[in-house]
């Protein structure tokens, strides 16, 4: 009895957890039209044969190696208020994903594994190895180096985009590595450049993959976002495909990595 208690207790804590993240993650109230008819691009991610040193700053000489692609406005797709450049690179091991974020005010209160670093600053990578249309993995990590990463389960269709979601938290990527840099003072407002973050993502926890390690011509669905904080109570959502709407959870619109 008191076993099947404590998993009804993990069960509800469990819930409420995906709850609170689905009601807090995204603000639907703000719509512009759906651009369902945008051609999804493409990135050719090069191997690497060596793993890259993890520093921050996007100074391992591999990273040259990578085409940079930039984000622009999540809800127009035009330029934001600062250039938000991606990289993406692999080898037998890792995904490798690297950020440099334009910034003047990189800040972030949130200190604990799996909190809510999506109501203040982080970059995010949206990744589907499968290619299915309702189950994908998030991991996201904010100026200070805070992760957030979890399985989601979504429901929304390209048909019905508001619909609900689910965020399981408790799923977390074993050996995943990252750093992150701020060029300037962190929490102070004008006192910043910019910050960047570097992502070393095992191919062996995303379940789904056709090959571990990816093979030579594998494809994947990806997206990348940033969410910036000029101020605690604002967000600015930026994107690599455009969605439309204040909302990254909307798996049709990922586009295509592939393996080179």
């Amino acid at each position: 009895m008191k076993i099947n208690t404590t998993i009804l207790l993990l069960t509800t804590v469990g819930l409420i957890v995906a709850m609170v993240y689905i009601t807090n993650r995204e603000d639907n109230s703000q719509m512009t039209e759906e651009h369902s008819n945008q051609t999804l691009p493409e990135y050719v991610c090069k191997k690497v044969h060596r793993e890259i040193k993890l520093t921050g700053k996007l100074e391992d000489p591999l990273w040259q190696e990578a085409e940079a692609i930039q984000l622009n406005d999540a809800i127009t797709g035009k330029p934001g208020r600062f250039s938000t450049e991606v990289r993406v690179l692999y080898d037998d091991k890792f995904l490798y994903v690297g950020f440099h974020c334009e910034d003047d005010y990189a800040w972030g209160t949130v200190t604990e594994r799996d909190g809510p670093i999506w109501n203040e600053e982080s970059v995010e990578v949206f990744v589907n190895p499968a290619g299915t249309a309702h189950q994908y993995y998030e991991i996201n990590v904010s100026p200070k180096n805070v992760i957030f990463d979890s399985c989601i389960l979504n429901r929304r269709t390209e048909e019905n985009p508001n619909n609900t979601f689910i965020g399981l938290p408790e799923w977390n990527v074993v050996d995943l590595q990252t750093a992150t840099n701020i060029d300037g003072e962190a929490d102070q407002h004008g006192k910043a450049k910019s910050w960047s973050a570097e992502f070393a993502i095992p191919h062996s926890e995303l379940i789904g993959a056709p090959n571990v390690p990816p093979k030579h011509g594998d494809i994947w669905r990806i997206n990348f976002y940033r969410i910036d904080s000029p101020r605690k109570d604002q967000r600015e959502h930026y994107a690599w495909i455009q969605t439309g709407r204040p909302a990254f959870h909307l798996p049709w619109r990922f586009a295509y990595l592939r393996f080179e």
